[in-house]
């Protein structure tokens, strides 16, 4: 049932920043944060958090919002956002065991009930336990890379941040599969989203320019070195939407230059909801820009991996299912 804009002020989750992307994809982020605020008062959870409005021009302190898709610090202390307490308590180690110049915001991960990223655990955390590994292994079959032993998930992952092998920025995967022991080992690097739209990212300021277009050009460089770019490539994605989803490619693509380390088969995948029209097509016109024999990148559906992310078994995939995408197949 798409909630009426009376309905979604009632659970104050009517916000200007949803209207984006044209009709249908307002829908599905109006539609997707009301679900998510409902399925939280299914949880028990009766008042919510707040987010900072705009900066008043006086020089005042930001006036707070009530927002209907942020929990309050009872809810964050329960983990209510995480689906199972394995999956709460895997939260809580990935938080206590930060990587070098990452970017996780640990309150964002408790409390945002719409963010991907308390999402990714949700979807991977069982997968990631060491007795799951029939999930790690269907998911590779899946991603089209071979399964193998030993094999993990990490979240929030990159194999260098700032290290010029890679990207040399703070670029990090959502979630890694990494398989394999000795030797080069494949990574499956997945980025998630869920009630995100594809946007351009904003210039940095003046001051920043030129360190920004000279990180631009060295990670151009990389692209054309890998052989994975049509002609003219860089037209439709340096100064697009698209340059988000090219520079965490790349990050894999990177990490193929680096043979001793990991294997040629790593790759990189997009995730998204079936709903989420503006992903499906910036996944689409970025396909269109890669050789017909790349193999580095691929894009799926989340309704698509489910079987697989849960193929250890169901009880945890009907939760997902029931929070994050059931409502999509419904009738409206």
């Amino acid at each position: 049932m798409i909630p009426s804009e009376q309905e979604l002020r009632d659970a104050a989750c009517y916000f200007s920043t949803d209207k984006v992307g044209g009709a249908a994809m307002t829908g599905f982020k109006q539609e997707a944060r009301w679900r998510q605020h409902l399925w939280a008062k299914g949880q028990g959870v009766r008042e919510f958090g707040t987010h900072p409005g705009p900066k008043p021009a006086t020089g005042e302190a930001r006036r707070q919002i009530v927002n209907g898709t942020k929990l309050l610090d009872d809810d964050v202390k329960a983990g209510t956002n995480f689906l199972t307490d394995a999956i709460d308590d895997l939260v809580d180690a990935r938080i206590k065991q930060p990587q070098a110049y990452e970017t996780l915001d640990a309150q964002r991960l408790r409390r945002d009930l719409l963010s991907s990223m308390p999402m990714a655990f949700n979807l991977f955390g069982e997968a990631a336990a060491d007795e799951n590994e029939v999930s790690r292994s269907r998911l590779a079959e899946l991603f089209g890379v071979p399964a193998g032993t030993p094999s993990e998930i990490v979240f929030e992952w990159s194999p260098g941040r700032r290290d010029a092998r890679y990207t040399r920025d703070r670029t990090a995967f959502d979630v890694a599969l990494l398989i394999g022991g000795a030797g080069p080992r494949t990574v499956v690097g997945i980025e998630t989203k869920y009630h995100e739209h594809s946007v351009k990212e904003p210039l940095p300021k003046a001051k920043s320019r030129a360190a920004h277009e000279q990180q631009t050009r060295f990670l151009a460089d990389k692209a054309n070195a890998s052989g994975a770019f049509v002609d003219g490539w860089e037209d439709q994605v340096l100064d697009s939407d698209l340059r988000q989803i090219w520079r965490d490619h790349l990050l894999a693509l990177s990490m193929r230059g680096v043979p001793e380390e990991w294997a040629p088969t790593t790759k990189y995948v997009l995730l998204y909801p079936s709903g989420n029209v503006s992903f499906a097509s910036a996944a689409e016109r970025y396909s269109a820009l890669l050789t017909t024999d790349d193999d580095s990148f691929a894009a799926f559906t989340i309704e698509s991996i489910l079987d697989a992310a849960f193929a250890h078994g169901d009880s945890t995939k009907d939760a997902f299912d029931e929070r994050y995408l059931r409502w999509m197949q419904s009738p409206s």
